[in-house]
């Protein structure tokens, strides 16, 4: 079977404007009286919406209250606030989805975001209609896990017909995590240069591609990769 092409969002197929993302950060701190120096010390690169919220609010007491309130904060402002001005298509994403669609490759997403806010990005990003699945940054602080929750979303949406090996999909993205958790589920691993890490950063973690524009991912799967 063709591989089945699971994709990060934020630095591999989009970028949300920093500008945008700061003053939203800073509505959400504002409704939450949350502090802005815990947000300014965070990382938020391959990680989970959830570790990343789970973090800012470690020195909370009651934190499962807190952690649901700032998560229903947190995508109440993006869906008042997100429109498709503050999302940038990186170019060569653009290329090789349109080239997986025309070649009937399976698509889907390996993301950090919570499910809500992912499927907004991408459609904001012109993305509409092309993942269907996914594993997603709602149940889980530690990224490896989602590569499994996107292959029992693939296998649900095909009515349990087919449940493809881990070594049938490919994550693609553009931080060590994605290796990492590409690994941890047995899969193969792409990785792009079009986020935080440098070329180098990424080709130590062991990929088995890596690419400075995603439009060089065509030939490799042509070739039967």
């Amino acid at each position: 079977m063709r591989p089945i092409l699971l994709f990060d969002i934020d630095g591999t197929l989009m970028r949300v404007k920093r500008s945008f993302m700061k003053e939203l950060i800073g509505r959400v701190i504002a409704e939450m009286r949350l502090t802005g120096e815990t947000v300014n010390q965070t990382s938020y690169a391959g990680r989970t919406d959830r570790d990343i919220f789970s973090q800012l609010i470690s020195s909370q007491p009651d934190r499962k209250r807190v952690y649901e309130e700032l998560k229903e904060t947190y995508i109440k402002f993006m869906y008042s606030y997100f429109t498709s001005d503050h999302a940038d298509a990186i170019a060569g994403a653009e290329d090789l989805v349109a080239f997986a669609s025309r070649e009937g490759y399976s698509m889907g997403l390996c993301t950090g975001n919570y499910r809500e806010t992912a499927f907004l990005k991408v459609e904001a990003a012109g993305f509409q209609e092309c993942f269907a699945f996914g594993g997603f940054g709602c149940n889980h602080e530690d990224r490896v896990h989602l590569p499994g929750e996107a292959h029992e979303e693939y296998v649900s949406l095909n009515g349990g017909l087919t449940s493809p090996d881990p070594s049938d999909y490919i994550i693609i993205g553009d931080t060590p995590n994605d290796v990492r958790c590409a690994r941890y589920f047995g899969a193969r691993a792409v990785t792009v240069s079009t986020g935080d890490y440098s070329d180098d950063e990424l080709r130590r973690c062991e990929p088995d591609l890596h690419v400075r524009d995603l439009r060089e991912v065509q030939a490799w799967l042509r070739a039967g990769k």
